[in-house]
């Protein structure tokens, strides 16, 4: 198994320098027309670009890289006797090493701190009693906790996907978008759950993300016409079609993310689980599509809605009827 991570490992390093390479390349691309205008603006982007390449692709990658990881043995029915003890003691220890960081980093509520700490100060029991015990306590608060808040963090990211490579006309800025939000959204998670994967199930994560890349790449060419007909018309032909991309792009941005999480929480299972984690991740992309949906583009347009046209006009009605005939007391 050691094995198996160092080799992704070194497949990871390998495929982000070769990525990392092909983006400076197209900046220095982009710089050279700049000469032309003048050399202290070509400057002054080189500078900005490897500013920006930094702090949203390298630092976000080094920061899941370096992280701390956890993955439990599985624990599985022909394990027996000694064996099996010695799993369930390494699996204890790497367990407490976890509910330590849980409390020490803030990852928890106040109510499961306490529950943890507890949990940790007991000493009655086998080594099998307290190892269930604070395996269940800690899949409660992964359930209570994590789960939810890495939810939202993949929802936003979304919709951050959804609306930037629907205004973006351009297949180049796309892909980066697409890329550079999958990096960021890896990095949130990971800094919410206080561990990465292992460096093989990261290595299915980016590989994951280099195909919704290629997705970003190929959505700009979908023709709205073989999607619509002729029912679209004037402006709304390239809206839909801005649309159209950025929910794709979304959709895989959500599947991604989903992915992540299940690539993560996994690795807090001790059995052989047999579930699916692509399939559940499509599910739970399939599902907050909807959801997305509402908040990205029908929200904001009835809110707009509602700020600028219905609540003046309630307004307005409202002075011109409430308005009341001044007593006049006329002298005799």
């Amino acid at each position: 198994m050691k094995k198996k991570n160092i080799i992704s490992c070194l497949f990871i390093i390998l495929g982000f320098v070769a990525f990392l390479l092909w983006v400076i390349s197209s900046a220095f691309k982009i710089g050279n027309n700049l000469k032309e205008i003048s050399v202290y603006l070509q400057y002054v982007y080189y500078v900005t670009a490897l500013i920006v390449i930094y702090f949203l692709l390298i630092k976000p990658f080094l920061v899941v890289m370096f992280a701390p990881s956890f993955s439990l043995e599985r624990i599985n029915k022909t394990l027996e006797g000694k064996q099996k003890k010695v799993v369930v003691a390494n699996n204890y220890k790497k367990l407490r090493k976890l509910a330590n960081r849980l409390i020490k980093k803030n990852l928890v509520n106040e109510e499961n701190k306490k529950l943890l700490k507890n949990e940790l100060k007991k000493k009655e029991g086998t080594l099998v009693e307290k190892y269930l015990s604070l395996k269940e306590l800690i899949d409660n608060c992964i359930n209570k906790n994590l789960k939810s808040d890495i939810r939202s963090i993949v929802i936003n990211a979304s919709r951050d996907t959804l609306y930037l490579t629907s205004i973006s006309q351009n297949s180049f800025i796309d892909v980066l978008v697409v890329v550079i939000n999958n990096f960021r959204l890896l990095k949130k998670i990971v800094l919410r759950c206080g561990f990465r994967p292992s460096f093989m199930r990261l290595l299915k994560f980016y590989i994951n993300v280099s195909f919704s890349a290629l997705i970003a790449d190929g959505a700009q060419k979908i023709d709205v016409n073989s999607v619509f007909g002729n029912a679209l018309k004037g402006l709304a032909k390239p809206v839909v079609g801005s649309l159209l991309d950025g929910t794709v792009n979304a959709f895989f941005m959500l599947r991604t993310g989903f992915l992540a999480r299940n690539y993560i929480l996994e690795e807090c299972d001790d059995t052989d689980s047999k579930e699916s984690i692509r399939r559940s991740a499509f599910i739970d992309a399939s599902a907050a599509i909807p959801e997305l949906t509402v908040q990205t583009i029908i929200a904001p347009v009835t809110q707009a809605i509602m700020g600028g046209v219905v609540n003046p006009t309630k307004k307005a009605v409202k002075d011109l009827f409430s308005k009341k005939e001044k007593l006049v007391i006329e002298d005799e």
